[in-house]
């Protein structure tokens, strides 16, 4: 959700993610779940896709950095990302967990005086980024960019549900879970196949049972992983749906989010339904 980048525009029969219509008094919008990195297989969106994005009026976005310029995205998210003065990493985590990520900053031939300034939270975003790009996995080919590429070439206007500061500002509360996060993190990271390159493998076939059994194994009921679903999920959810309701009766709309939040119990899925929209997948 934090990088830019230029969107290749072509046609691509490889992968078939879920397209969702959302109908409801005689309007048409659609719901795209994203992913914000893909590989080289997901350059360029399939023309269902492109076709569905040119039906409507607007687009709607997790957040529009086309809005922001670098500097000010920069300084907006050093400003979440940086411990206050007098804490260091070290101060925050567990011996324990230090000397794990201590382990793995020398096997990338990294130092962890680079990080001791940084909150947990913006450590796992950065070594999560990194090994995400060693696996093949680039912000070029991240589907929201590429739906906003097409939009814009269109001369679509965009709308964000969120701003920046509010996406950074989520990870405030999670100082408690510093240790869990690190944990967590490091163990995902040393298995992709099971977490990461699952969730796109399921996402480029359309395979929404596999996403919902992602989304139930993922947030299994113990107290950082309610947190997480919580704060990044089903109240920005709830969030979006408060903002989106009146206005999908009355102009067609192409939303774009990332994926998981179409599933679980309060996904946008549930919540469209409750709101008394007809939903219907198309994947060709």
């Amino acid at each position: 959700m934090l990088f830019s980048a230029t969107q290749p525009v072509l046609a691509n029969s490889k992968i078939s993610p879920s397209l969702w219509q959302i109908e409801k008094n005689g309007v048409t919008s659609y719901l795209l779940g994203t992913v914000h990195l893909g590989d080289q297989q997901m350059a360029g969106l399939p023309n269902y896709v492109k076709k569905a994005i040119g039906k409507t009026e607007k687009l709607v976005v997790e957040v529009d950095l086309s809005k922001v310029n670098p500097l000010e995205q920069q300084q907006v998210m050093m400003s979440y990302m940086l411990l206050p003065p007098g804490k260091t990493l070290q101060s925050e985590i567990s011996a324990k967990n230090y000397k794990a990520l201590s382990r793995y900053m020398t096997q990338q031939g990294l130092t962890m005086e680079l990080f001791q300034p940084m909150q947990p939270f913006a450590v796992m975003l950065q070594i999560t980024l990194m090994e995400y790009q060693k696996a093949g996995y680039q912000d070029t080919f991240g589907i929201d960019k590429q739906v906003m590429n097409v939009a814009q070439r269109l001369q679509i206007p965009i709308m964000q549900l969120e701003t920046l500061e509010q996406q950074m500002g989520m990870f405030k509360g999670f100082s408690k879970y510093n240790n869990k996060m690190i944990e967590d993190g490091l163990k995902e990271l040393s298995d992709m196949d099971k977490y990461f390159n699952r969730l796109i493998g399921s996402w480029k076939r359309g395979d929404d049972a596999e996403l919902e059994s992602y989304y139930q194994e993922t947030f299994n009921g113990d107290s950082y992983s309610a947190l997480t679903e919580k704060v990044l999920l089903t109240n920005r959810n709830k969030n979006w749906v408060k903002q989106l309701k009146s206005k999908l009766t009355k102009q067609p709309h192409f939303i774009a989010v990332g994926a998981l939040h179409l599933h679980g119990p309060e996904g946008l899925l549930k919540l469209l339904e409750k709101e008394g929209y007809k939903l219907s997948k198309k994947n060709k």
